[in-house]
């Protein structure tokens, strides 16, 4: 079973990018967040758990990786509330 959660990460991650997509105009912000951020800690979650190799590696960075944009977008947002 541990040798298939780093797949059931890449899965809830791109599912989870589809949701959003496909809901684009039709999502409050708010529960977009909440989309968002419950499919990368069930991604998360999964891939830390998951057997060590290229799968986790990729799905690790980019879990990281939105998060890190993500945690830039507010960030941006916050300075050009204060400016």
């Amino acid at each position: 079973m541990k040798q298939h959660l780093s797949l059931v990460s890449l899965a809830t991650l791109i599912i989870t990018a589809l949701i959003l997509l496909l809901g684009v105009g039709k999502i409050r912000g708010d529960v977009g967040t909440g989309i968002l951020l419950s499919g990368l800690f069930i991604s998360l979650t999964t891939a830390l758990f998951s057997n060590k190799g290229a799968l986790k590696t990729i799905c690790l960075v980019l879990v990281f990786g939105v998060i890190g944009i993500y945690g830039i977008w507010i960030f941006a947002f916050y300075l050009s509330l204060t400016g």
